[in-house]
């Protein structure tokens, strides 16, 4: 059963250079499962090709590996952690999972507020990558404070420079799917693209998909905020977001669609907007829905 409320937006669904689009907030989102050529129809890199630019001459120059060279990147179940709303305590139900049978992204501040790691931490548990596409400064403070731990990373080549110089590992880096305006500098050096729309949560999906996700589960991928804010907007849960904010997850909304309609089971246990192409799952049934497939 898909999550109750959600309200049906409407699906407009085209075809251009043999690949397949549905449009989201404005945003054409591309089927990540055609074989055709891979194409972005938007100009979401337009207002910031200079500081892109830059960004990707510095990056494709560093030290980095090949996503296309290592064996060890397939993955069947992926949790996609972000630091939503009740984070600080949603986390310690990724220690119940087999790191094995589960694989974790982390994206956004998840890592720096990550609490299960270090000489304090009761509970143990690793990510088994972090993920980075922000271009601005602001990309810095998803950089570890409390701790020293450095998962494995995969970054757009778009990413802010500091950020990857500063990080402890060298980066799998990704090329963002190139559009009419921009396709990217030094591509052909770094090998694999994803489509990305400048979200790392889009990132994250199509990072997984591209790796054989079979089953995909949202865990705090939201903004939300308690008390109310000017120009915030109210949600069913009684939180509330920005508009901004949930453009951003109608856009993801969209991309699952495309992940739904190849088969491929996808959970949400975050406390964003209602979306039309997931399952809720509680808090509790995190595990039973990772572990759905091996039970038969």
């Amino acid at each position: 059963m898909l999550r109750s409320g959600a309200v049906q937006q409407e699906m407009r669904v085209k075809k251009f250079k043999n690949n397949e689009y549905v449009l989201g907030e404005g945003v054409w989102v591309r089927n990540p499962f055609s074989s055709s050529r891979p194409l972005d129809i938007n100009s979401l890199a337009k207002p910031d090709l200079s500081l892109l630019l830059a960004n990707e001459s510095a990056n494709v120059r560093t030290n980095h590996m090949n996503m296309e060279d290592s064996s060890d990147l397939y993955m069947d179940n992926v949790v996609i952690a972000s630091d939503g709303y009740d984070w600080e305590r949603r986390q310690f139900v990724l220690s119940e999972l087999s790191n094995k049978k589960v694989k974790t992204i982390g994206i956004n501040g998840s890592l720096a507020k990550w609490l299960m790691v270090g000489e304090k931490a009761t509970v143990k548990k690793t990510m088994t990558f972090y993920l980075a596409n922000n271009p601005y400064q602001e990309c810095m403070s998803f950089l570890p404070r409390s701790h020293k731990y450095y998962p494995n990373l995969v970054a757009s080549t778009r990413t802010n420079p500091r950020f990857l110089s500063s990080y402890k590992t060298p980066p799998y880096l990704y090329v963002p799917t190139p559009d009419y305006d921009y396709c990217g500098v030094g591509s052909e050096d770094v090998g694999s693209t994803l489509d990305d729309y400048r979200n790392p949560i889009c990132a994250a999906i199509s990072f997984a998909l591209k790796r054989g996700a079979k089953r995909i589960l949202l865990l705090c991928c939201d903004e939300s905020f308690q008390e109310s804010r000017p120009g915030s907007v109210a949600m069913p849960n009684g939180l509330h977001q920005y508009p901004q904010q949930i453009k951003c997850q109608r856009i993801v909304d969209k991309q699952l669609f495309w992940a739904r309609k190849a088969g491929v089971q996808i959970g949400d246990c975050s406390s964003g907007i209602y979306l039309e192409n997931a399952e809720y799952i509680k808090i509790d049934d995190v595990g039973k829905f990772l572990d759905k497939d091996n039970n038969g």
